[in-house]
């Protein structure tokens, strides 16, 4: 199937390119995975899951309008086929949806030329994506860097998926490119923090990411108002990697201050990978640590997850992972979930949570 990128910048954002022609094209990806998952206290999400992953079907399209100028429209539902997800449930801006249905994704239209490209609707933050490139275990896999990098901590985390986005993607400025989002109005807070057409819950999130030789950087800032609340909760990321031949070295800070709009709210996140690629195989490792939260003590916690990826074609990979997390005394982080549809809880502060997964993936 013949593909145009429209560009970089766009690839990067919607994390698949446009269709050449002004046809659709149908697209998406469909990841089930066995998890074997345990908690140290025993009691709480242990056992054998079924997961499908962060499964999704949708549509894309450019129509080409003439002087350069292009029409873009881009459609995702998620989608289960597993037992993971089911009844109903709230997504992160407090809307309703049928788990295990149709569930809300990516879905914008815009214009893209010269000038760059600008869409409207409902999208992943720019400091999701800065998160995301650091991520060797991907969105989807069970040791993702979502179980430390995205807690709410009170507030609604940090890799959002959010509505009434307003966003523009900038061409290229040398090895740079920006991406800048405006969410007019949201319920970031949960249902008890509705939607009112005001502006005065607001958040925006840009993005700053090019590659230099070997070196990937990217740098990204956040920051969500409440109508309700004096305080502003912001967060800002880097993520810098390096191709060296065969492997891939990754690193990843978080800072995040005054979460859930409580005033020293504060958490800092760092992490390390390196993946290792011979043939179809991809061997990959990664370590992340939370520190505590400024307001308390002792409830970090850290993560470690190895694992191989086998590709069997271009469409189609199997793949192999254990993970740990660790809570210090007081942490009561959760290992998967988010992306990857199974998790192990802890039934108590300080728990150690494990899993190993075997999945297979296969995109269209």
């Amino acid at each position: 199937m013949k593909k145009n990128i429209l560009a970089a910048a766009v690839a990067a954002l919607v994390a698949a390119p446009f269709a050449a022609s002004a046809d659709t094209t149908l697209f998406g990806q469909f990841e089930g995975s066995v998890d074997f998952l345990s908690a140290d206290s025993g009691a709480n999400d242990s056992g054998i899951a079924a997961s499908s992953n962060s499964s999704r079907i949708g549509i894309k399209g450019a129509h080409d309008l003439g002087g350069g100028l292009k029409g873009v429209y881009h459609m995702e539902w998620g989608v289960s086929g597993t037992g993971d997800e089911t009844g109903k449930g709230k997504d992160s801006n407090g809307d309703s949806f049928t788990k295990g249905d149709l569930s809300q994704r990516n879905r914008f239209v815009g214009l893209a030329g010269g000038f760059g490209t600008v869409i409207i609707g409902r999208h992943d933050t720019p400091l999701k994506i800065v998160g995301r490139k650091a991520d060797l275990f991907w969105s989807t896999q069970l040791g993702q860097n979502r179980s430390l990098t995205n807690p709410s901590d009170g507030g609604p985390g940090w890799d959002l998926r959010v509505n009434n986005v307003l966003a523009y993607i900038s061409p290229k400025l040398g090895p740079v490119t920006v991406i800048a989002a405006y969410v007019t109005d949201h319920s970031l807070a949960g249902p008890s923090s509705p939607v009112v057409e005001n502006n005065d819950n607001s958040a925006y999130s840009v993005l700053a990411m090019g590659n230099f030789g070997p070196v990937f950087a990217a740098v990204g800032y956040e920051a969500h108002d409440l109508a309700s609340s004096t305080e502003t909760e912001s967060a800002a990321r880097l993520t810098l990697s390096g191709n060296l031949g065969a492997v891939k070295l990754v690193g990843f800070y978080q800072a995040a201050k005054d979460q859930g709009f409580t005033a020293g709210n504060d958490r800092n996140v760092f992490g390390v990978g390196a993946s290792f690629k011979a043939g179809s195989n991809t061997f990959k490792g990664q370590f992340y640590k939370a520190d505590a939260n400024k307001t308390k003590t002792k409830d970090g916690a850290t993560l470690m997850a190895v694992g191989i990826d086998h590709a069997m074609s271009k469409s189609t990979s199997v793949y192999a992972q254990y993970a740990m997390l660790d809570n210090d005394t007081n942490g009561t982080f959760a290992l998967g979930g988010a992306g990857h549809g199974s998790k192990t809880s802890p039934a108590a502060a300080g728990d150690t949570l494990s899993g190993v997964s075997l999945g297979i993936r296969v995109k269209f």
